[in-house]
């Protein structure tokens, strides 16, 4: 009997011993097969002959794009001079191609956008961004986008100035409460508050107020968490191995928008819908409404109409309609996406063009020189039309949207098949950056480049140097530019000129010398506070 049970033993550790060796061998052979598969990836652009950025096996070029303390403008810049104003470098395993070079830019955004109307494909497809201008690809981006488009119209906008102008009337109240009391504004946090009030009202229907107590307001706190987090570890490894983006979007999408804030946002503006397609006589003035109106008015009624019910393909056996309706989860995710791309960066560039106002004081008096021949009326309450005679800021709010564009690595496109693009043959899928950062800063395009001087976009300047169209994109450009590019200057030029109607900017102390910046994901924010000092003016008699 002994014997018999050492026999077992021995079979049995014999077996344990094969099975640990034939997976240890297993796993070798599957390391060497994907060292070698992921080389493959890595050869695209010594194939196509194009210069490259060496890659590191696992992230490529990414941990040199996110290194602390390094900047991605700077990196890119950097890979510029070394390599040209068109190279390679890779995120993971998947290339990028950089193209600086302006001829072959309106190419991509303008000239063949047939072939570049997409977006690269998003990393992890979840819910709600994937019904996004933003996430939305081919025929489908094309038919919402074409919904979209008259909710930016300049008649929309006249109605939302009403809306913009009474948010700014609280901020205007906080910059008097830190005036009095001889304390500078902290610009950033002051401008995150405004426009995350303009927006949620304007494009959520969300009545908030945020200004008021930022810190306490669990929404603010909330979607600067998400936009904080929004490059994570999970991103990240998703980014590096392809199999983990497969495993993240079917998580997200079946846990149902997880996450707090865009949960929030999702449940509101279903009940929202629900409220307002009862209550058809009371008249809304917001984006949200105008979407909804945009989309119910383009229902094709008619039995081909019919036939889709609403879905964004036709059902089988059916012909194909030709108007199209956003769903309601296109209304929302679109709703969404608005918040996030018009809060952060509309609060940007309201930080970056006040501080250079302060810092220009003969700037700041040609433009409060143009305020007062603007404005005969209520100086608190301006109109579209006003704002559009203000010809001197928007040259100032040009020049300041140049010098430090909203967003810096957002601008891509990926190639719809192998395709020419200049003198080289890319293949199809490849993604396509445009280094906005260093269009806008191109010694050969702009004399002193980091100098802030608003006459370079006087209407004199702009006829004389006839300067390439491509070499001042801050919202893009093409079919596929920024839809809310009107709402967010109509937003900013408001702000600016209620502001200097009734305060002088003044550096202080903890006036920074310079700007710092950090980009977290495609927007380049303030490191550090950027401090002011606001003197209230003398009031302008109103004329009765």
């Amino acid at each position: 009997m002994a014997n018999i049970v050492g026999m077992l033993r021995w079979v049995v550790s014999g077996v344990a011993s094969h099975t640990w060796t034939l997976l240890v061998a297993s796993l070798l052979l599957y390391v060497v097969w994907w060292v070698q598969h992921r080389r493959r990836q890595h050869s695209v652009f010594s194939k196509l002959g194009i210069p490259y950025i060496t890659p590191h096996l696992i992230y490529g070029s990414n941990h040199v794009m996110r290194k602390p303390g390094a900047l991605a403008t700077d990196i890119i810049g950097q890979w510029i001079q070394e390599y040209g104003k068109v190279f390679g470098f890779y995120v993971g395993w998947k290339p990028t191609l950089v193209v600086a070079d302006l001829d072959l830019i309106k190419q991509v955004l303008i000239k063949d956008f047939h072939n570049f109307s997409n977006r690269p494909a998003l990393v992890v497809r979840a819910h709600p961004v994937v019904d996004t201008v933003v996430g939305l690809r081919d025929q489908r981006w094309k038919d919402v986008r074409a919904i979209l488009a008259p909710t930016f119209s300049m008649v929309k906008m006249k109605h939302m100035a009403g809306i913009m102008n009474e948010k700014i009337d609280e901020l205007n109240a906080i910059i008097g409460k830190k005036s009095a009391t001889g304390k500078p504004v902290e610009l950033y946090s002051t401008f995150q508050g405004l426009t995350l009030d303009v927006i949620s009202e304007c494009a959520l229907a969300m009545k908030t107020n945020i200004q008021r107590d930022q810190d306490k307001d669990e929404f603010f706190v909330g979607v600067k968490g998400f936009l904080k987090n929004a490059i994570n570890p999970a991103i990240l490894l998703a980014l590096y191995f392809p199999v983990f983006a497969s495993v993240m979007s079917y998580v997200s999408n079946k846990l149902a928008l997880s996450g707090r804030m865009t949960n929030m946002v999702v449940n509101h503006l279903k009940s929202v819908i629900e409220v307002r397609r009862k209550d058809l006589d009371t008249k809304y003035v917001d984006v949200l409404q105008l979407m909804l109106e945009a989309a119910e008015s383009r229902q094709d009624t008619s039995a081909e109409g019919a036939a889709t019910n609403g879905a964004s393909t036709p059902l089988p056996g059916k012909e194909r309609s030709q108007h199209k309706l956003l769903t309601d989860d296109e209304i929302i995710a679109n709703a969404w996406v608005f918040l996030l791309g018009g809060f952060e960066t509309t609060a940007n560039t309201l930080t970056y063009t006040t501080y250079l106002i302060a810092t220009h004081p003969e700037v700041q008096e040609r433009l409060y020189e143009e305020l007062c021949d603007v404005i005969k009326g209520d100086p608190d309450h301006l109109t579209y039309e006003q704002v559009k005679e203000l010809k001197y800021l928007d040259q100032v709010l040009s020049e300041s949207l140049r010098l430090y564009p909203p967003v810096v690595t957002f601008i891509s496109r990926e190639s719809a098949q192998d395709f020419k693009l200049g003198d080289m043959v890319i293949p199809k899928d490849m993604s396509i950056m445009v280094p906005i950062w260093q269009l806008h800063r191109d010694p050969e395009q702009w004399t002193d480049p980091e100098t802030f001087d608003p006459h370079r976009f006087s209407s004199d300047t702009k006829a004389a140097e006839a300067r390439h169209p491509m070499a001042y994109i801050p919202f893009g450009a093409g079919p596929r530019n920024c839809p809310g590019m009107r709402f967010a200057q109509l937003e900013a030029k408001l702000t600016l000129a209620r502001i200097l109607k009734s305060y002088r900017l003044e550096t202080c102390e903890s006036t920074p010398k310079q700007l710092t910046f950090i980009i977290p994901t495609v927007a380049i924010n303030p490191k550090e506070g950027v401090y002011v000092k606001a003197v209230p003016r003398e009031p302008t008699p109103k004329l009765s």
